[in-house]
């Protein structure tokens, strides 16, 4: 027979070992939160603030989350980041499209599946040569193509492709524009943004190329995009047919985005549209946009500027073709 003392003891003992499994599921959960959270902040740091991929494996297949969609690997072998934002791109596009872009003179193809072909070709010739796909990356097609995917994948997976904008991505007339304000939305959003758009119907003011809330303080923002075109260069006719490096010439581009009007912070980023230099002809191109923002300064146009910020950018990659990025 169990005497109330025992029966006490045994209770105590139970109650003693509940706590303990309690406090060791605790420990555990901390600390699998507190990897997770550091894994999260490394990301950040490299990656910003948009979303860390989500794919599972299901069989043999990758299947991959892109914002509210799934998408399931068609390809037999190794399946990487790279292999999702190159098809993810191609769906961009969609089939129908790609089969009649691939009808047309090369000349009147779309500037993006150019470079896309170009990189499918390369990649078969390094198979033949017994290379890998990595070399076949490292051309400035590839790198155009590549780095055009990535933001179609970053502004999927973290907010959506307005429809205007999308229009003009499959347009060869608009394309440049388009991809250029692709890659601000994208910066904007793993900076931190999240992405709206005014209304463009109403024509009693003029309208940034989008606005952005920060998801941390609340601050809105509006973002103009402009980028330079230069005869011959991305399918672009029009211009003087000068050597695309003779001057940067962006006056006319500063003083288009000053006409937006907005109450909100703005900022305005400017693609230059130039080729790869050596370091003298880098050094002309800063003097003169130096030059040109102290004209404007001059003239009192910048006091009237409602611009917080102008940023100029630069990525050369779409001159180089089938010639290798980075001296690789």
């Amino acid at each position: 027979p169990f005497s109330l003392s025992s029966l006490t003891r045994a209770c105590r003992l139970s109650i003693g070992a509940a706590a303990r499994e309690r406090a060791e599921l605790l420990q555990r959960a901390m600390a699998k939160w507190q990897t997770e959270e550091a894994a999260r902040r490394v990301f950040t740091e490299k990656y910003g603030h948009g979303r860390a991929p989500v794919a599972s494996k299901m069989g043999d297949k990758w299947v991959v989350a892109i914002g509210s969609s799934l998408y399931k690997q068609t390809q037999e072998g190794d399946y990487s980041l790279i292999n999702v934002i190159h098809d993810h791109a191609l769906d961009f596009f969609g089939l129908s499209f790609l089969e009649e872009d691939e009808t047309k003179p090369v000349a009147e193809q779309h500037v993006a599946l150019k470079w896309m072909r170009a990189l499918v070709d390369e990649n078969e010739r390094e198979r033949e040569r017994g290379g890998g796909g990595a070399q076949a990356m490292q051309t400035g097609d590839a790198a155009a193509w590549g780095r055009f995917g990535y933001d179609l994948f970053t502004i999927a997976d973290n907010s959506a492709l307005q429809k205007a904008l999308r229009r003009r991505l499959t347009s060869g007339r608009d394309f440049q524009g388009a991809r250029h304000e692709l890659r601000v939305a994208a910066l904007c959003v793993v900076a931190g943004f999240a992405l709206d758009y005014e209304d463009e119907a109403d024509g009693s003011k003029t309208h940034p190329e989008f606005l952005g809330k920060d998801r941390f303080s609340g601050v809105h923002i509006a973002v103009e995009a402009k980028s330079r075109h230069r005869h011959g260069v991305q399918g672009f006719a029009g211009g003087h047919a000068i050597d695309p490096g003779e001057r940067v010439g962006i006056r006319g581009l500063v003083l288009d985005a000053f006409q937006k009007q907005t109450d909100l912070p703005f900022y305005v980023f400017i693609d230059t549209n130039l080729p790869p230099c050596d370091e003298d002809t880098y050094r002309r191109w800063m003097h003169e946009i130096s030059d040109t923002m102290r004209d404007l300064e001059a003239e009192g146009l910048l006091e009237t500027c409602p611009a917080n910020g102008i940023f100029f950018s630069n990525d050369p990659s779409h001159y180089l073709g089938q010639a290798p990025i980075g001296g690789a």
